[in-house]
């Protein structure tokens, strides 16, 4: 797997190990290191493998935690982090879909309530239970292993991880209410494919707040405008249409009635035009 040495977006998006559930990401930070740290549309577990870690979630006071510990923080959470010593991390990323698989099987046996009260600021920090430090290290064999199913295997393991969180009542809270942060509904809304027309105003009423404010916070949480979130979005699909649509019927298909603009985005984006894509058959992105 390989080593993350920054916070930066795009060495994440680069290195993550990423399966059909959640991402996978590993850091190698060195002795005094200090830096923000974020998460964006999904909760995310921070676990050390070694050293230590001296943090501040959201503004709250500083404290130090260890390997024998976790983090469980929400979307769009900011971290401040500074590293006493040399300290290599593990961090679980898990996306919608692991979430709603477990909590619609687990649920109603666990007795679980939807959280009343829930502050963005709300993050957990707990000590491993016998099963989460089982579950823990087992990830970690996996990935040392390599085996040729090891996506399978780290998502049937993070299944039973995301089952143990949920029984925690702290974690549980993060868990169900990341899907009720009003971005993370307008990010649902835009990569729905029933909604490929609609325009930032109407998710901005959509979710409940004015234009200006939603663009601002938009903006704040993906470090994408809504319009540039939308293009990218957009982009992405007409990769998937230009496998079996010639250039023209993409653009049209994807909502672009100026084809030439439609060209110009896709080489920005990609470092190619949609023809040489077609030609290359390789997906860099």
């Amino acid at each position: 797997m390989h080593r993350i040495n920054n916070f930066s977006r795009i060495a994440e998006h680069e290195y993550a190990l990423s399966t059909d559930s959640l991402n996978m990401l590993f850091y190698a930070l060195p002795k005094h290191f200090s830096d923000q740290y974020r998460s964006y549309d999904a909760p995310r577990l921070c676990t050390i493998l070694d050293g230590e870690k001296k943090v501040s979630v959201n503004q709250s006071e500083n404290f130090v935690y260890t390997k024998d510990q976790f983090i469980l923080i929400p979307p769009h959470a900011s971290v401040h982090m500074t590293m006493p010593e040399s300290t290599k991390a593990l961090v679980y990323e898990f996306g919608d879909q692991i979430i709603d698989y477990v909590g619609q099987r687990v649920a109603d046996n666990l007795q679980l309530d939807p959280p009343q009260q829930f502050s963005d600021s709300t993050f957990a920090l707990s000590a491993y239970s016998e099963r989460t430090a089982v579950l823990h290290q087992r990830i970690q064999e996996i990935l040392q292993d390599q085996d040729k199913n090891m996506r399978f295997l780290i998502d049937l393991t993070c299944q039973e991880m995301v089952y143990e969180l949920m029984k925690l009542e702290s974690c549980n809270e993060i868990i169900q209410h990341h899907k009720n942060h009003p971005i993370n509904i307008a990010i649902r809304i835009f990569g729905s494919n029933d909604n490929a027309g609609i325009s930032v105003s109407q998710v901005a009423e959509e979710v409940g707040m004015s234009l200006s404010n939603f663009s601002q916070k938009f903006k704040q949480t993906t470090n994408y405008t809504p319009k540039e979130y939308m293009t990218k979005l957009r982009l992405k699909r007409s990769k998937l249409h230009l496998k079996n649509m010639s250039v023209t019927d993409t653009a049209f298909e994807t909502g672009y009635d100026n084809i030439s603009h439609f060209i110009r985005l896709f080489k920005k984006e990609y470092g190619m035009t949609p023809k040489q894509y077609q030609l290359t058959g390789r997906d860099h992105h």
